[in-house]
């Protein structure tokens, strides 16, 4: 298994334990904070897949440049 496929596997699970009690609650602050907390979960995990930017490639071009 790759890293993106745990992470995928990893934020379900955890989705779908916090969806009973956001369910059930009945006092807004709790829910609004398992939900900010989902939220935040969600985030991160689009971040972390995201493809991150080669830097080696613009220090290159740095170097080049100077010279």
């Amino acid at each position: 298994m790759n890293y993106r496929s745990t992470a995928i596997i990893a934020t379900v699970l955890l989705l779908l334990f916090l969806a009973p009690y956001i369910w059930k609650l009945r006092e807004v602050p709790l829910i609004l904070l398992l939900v900010f907390g989902v939220a935040l979960v969600i985030y991160d995990f689009l971040l972390s897949t995201k493809e991150k930017p080669n830097l080696q490639k613009q220090h290159a071009s740095y170097e080049e440049e100077s010279t």
